[in-house]
């Protein structure tokens, strides 16, 4: 009972740090916000920029497969088979995507069709090009749908009308602006572990951990509730930021309980890590750097994994390298609604950092 009326306490006191709550509620969905206006500005941009080495097969006989070309504007098309095969075997290409010879009646009779994808790889930025191709699929069925019910006449006539036709996607892919501003909140989960050891510091300089050790508690229990208190104040805050989206920007994250399960343990990393940069460095100026340098090479590690899974530019040591990091781990627990091992892996990090990080309390109060 008692360590969890200390953790309750430094839970109260945590929240009474306004400018930390603040942060900490407010800068994801200034992200959210910021990464949806720039997706929505680029939306009608070509694939080429993601700079992907795709391609596509056009079969249809009717009209629309080559509209959804020109709507797509992969790097290349083909209108041979075995010649775009022979281009994936040689890995001039990392996928092709076939449009069927009965794209444009199926949609006709307000049909989704199915495109047949011929991958060497899976990786998230494959799958972005996926979500493109899905999403304007997805226009001109719903356009076809509402032509067809005279409701609309004409294509631009589309983002005007009240109407809405929905589908849903693949339960193991994440839509462009639902990844990215998960992904900066993660960043933004491990960065704000400097102000966690700045505020460690704080506690020893003004002697308060030192007057714990007065009272009956153990130095272990001290500690452990200082470190509980801080996962939950920062899981509180920024699932409750995640929510606040789903409200005011209609933003519908998919696999919302697996997201909530990984903002705790991405918590629970950046606090041991907190801890671990701190028994190294005393100095609060200089652990921020250390903290703020180990967040960005750690995303930046992730990135490169990521883009190195489609191209052959990156070095397949940074591939390797990005599996070590805990965004890799979370992301894809994330997007693809699993647990295992995702979730084992991402503990064991935590652990790690809170190992090499592990004080004697008394010692670390006294200094």
């Amino acid at each position: 009972m008692k360590f969890l009326y200390m953790v309750l306490v430094n839970c109260k006191k945590y929240f009474k740090d306004y400018k930390s709550i603040i942060y900490m509620f407010m800068l994801p969905i200034a992200v959210v916000f910021l990464v949806n206006f720039l997706i929505g500005a680029k939306d009608k941009e070509s694939s080429e920029s993601l700079n992907l080495k795709v391609a596509m097969i056009n079969l249809d006989k009717g009209q629309l497969g080559e509209e959804l070309v020109e709507k797509i504007k992969p790097p290349s098309v083909y209108e041979n088979k075995e010649v775009a095969l022979e281009a994936l075997k040689n890995y001039n290409i990392i996928a092709v995507y076939e449009i069927p010879e009965n794209f444009t009646q199926q949609i006709n009779n307000n049909k989704k069709p199915i495109i047949n994808s011929y991958k060497i790889e899976q990786g998230n930025s494959v799958q972005i090009f996926e979500i493109q191709i899905d999403q304007k699929i997805n226009e001109l069925v719903k356009f076809q749908i509402l032509k067809n019910s005279n409701i609309i006449n004409e294509e631009l006539e589309l983002n005007k009308n009240v109407v809405k036709v929905q589908y849903n996607m693949e339960k193991s892919i994440l839509s462009a602006d639902e990844f990215m501003p998960i992904l900066m909140l993660m960043y933004l989960l491990i960065s704000f572990s400097s102000n966690i050891s700045a505020d460690l510091l704080k506690l020893r300089e003004e002697k308060i951990l030192e007057r714990f050790l007065s009272t009956a508690n153990k130095g272990y229990a001290i500690i452990g509730s200082i470190y509980l208190s801080m996962i939950i104040t920062q899981t509180i805050m920024y699932t409750a930021s995640f929510m606040t989206m789903r409200l005011l920007f209609k933003t519908n994250f998919a696999n919302f309980g697996v997201l909530v399960l990984n903002i705790a343990l991405m918590s629970m990393i950046s606090i041991s890590l907190a801890i671990m940069v701190n028994r190294v460095l005393k100095n609060p100026g200089v652990t921020s750097i250390v903290i703020s340098l180990i967040s960005i090479i750690m995303l930046f590690l992730y990135i490169g994994g990521m883009v190195g899974e489609t191209s052959t530019k990156i070095p397949k040591a940074i591939v390797t390298l990005s599996k070590f990091t805990p965004y890799y781990w979370s992301l894809e627990s994330i997007e693809k609604s699993i647990l295992f091992p995702n979730v084992f892996v991402l503990i064991l990090i935590a652990l790690t950092f809170y190992s090499a990080g592990n004080i004697r309390y008394s010692n670390f109060a006294k200094q």
